[in-house]
């Protein structure tokens, strides 16, 4: 491919994770009217992903021990010619049309460089858990909360990377949120969309969920400016409402979606959920 096509590069950390890692390429492999490539960077699996991915020429597939996920996502932007970058675990789906949809934003918006979508949390069966929709991104709630808007619906012009920044390889499970609060406080501009570009599996053993990644979050806490220490409620107060306002809770029902739910790759199989709740770990 020549490299000067590129529109995307998508990159996926892999390890052991063979059966949601198919459902994933193959939600990249389905993009239409874009030209992508998709990197996988592997730590060594030893459940067949290595042969697996022998066998698909297409994705770019890199086999190596890493530090980490971030250690294997810095790598994998190492190698990215794509002039949108994103990364999307190996538990995590496009939906039909994102990268195309991305695509059109970014030619209309030059000025923005990080755009968020909303995204669909679902059982490993493919049902509805919750939806999750983006919101203003803004360092000052994230430092005081959490990171609110997901990463699987992340996308970056690459000018940012090519500015030198990456993921802080120290951290284990909450590097994505050092990396847009430094994004945000550096001036580069965010914006979100009201479309759902992504789906999240919840598979129980998502990274996010583990006691680690709520130590690290204290400890980036702990070195945020005083100001935001102090004002850590009303800051989260404000949040909320304009979470609130901005139409984040609410959802038209019923809400379809397609995605892939086994190792049949065919096809999506598509869904129909006749209720639905903004309801998750977080508010």
């Amino acid at each position: 491919m020549d490299p000067l096509s590129i529109e995307f590069s998508i990159i996926t950390p892999s390890l052991n994770m063979l059966s949601y890692l198919k459902r994933c390429c193959a939600s990249v492999a389905d993009q239409e009217d874009v030209t992508f490539e998709h990197i996988v960077m592997d730590g060594e699996s030893t459940d067949g992903t290595v042969e697996w991915l022998k066998q698909h020429k297409h994705i770019v597939s890199v086999i190596q021990k890493d530090k980490g996920m971030y250690d294997a996502i810095n790598k994998g932007l190492f190698l990215a010619k794509g002039e949108i970058v994103s990364f999307l675990n190996a538990d995590e789906q496009y939906l039909p049309g994102t990268l195309k949809f991305i695509k059109g934003y970014f030619d209309q918006h030059p000025e923005i460089d990080i755009v968020f979508g909303d995204v669909l949390l679902v059982r490993p069966d493919g049902s509805l858990i919750a939806y999750r929709k983006s919101y203003p991104p803004r360092w000052f709630y994230m430092l005081s909360s959490h990171l609110y808007l997901l990463s699987c619906a992340m996308f970056i012009r690459r000018r940012v990377i090519e500015n030198g920044l990456r993921f802080d390889e120290r951290l284990r499970d909450v590097a994505d949120l050092v990396f847009v609060v430094e994004a945000l406080r550096s001036g580069y501009r965010a914006a979100y969309v009201r479309r759902y570009l992504a789906v999240f599996t919840m598979t129980g053993k998502n990274r996010s969920a583990r006691q680690n990644a709520k130590v690290e979050f204290k400890s980036i806490f702990a070195s945020a400016p005083l100001w935001i220490r102090l004002l850590k409620w009303p800051l989260n107060i404000a949040r909320l409402t304009e979470k609130m306002l901005s139409g984040a809770y609410w959802q038209k029902m019923p809400l379809e979606y397609a995605i892939y739910v086994s190792d049949d790759l065919n096809g999506r199989k598509a869904f129909r959920a006749e209720k639905a709740s903004f309801k998750w770990r977080f508010e």
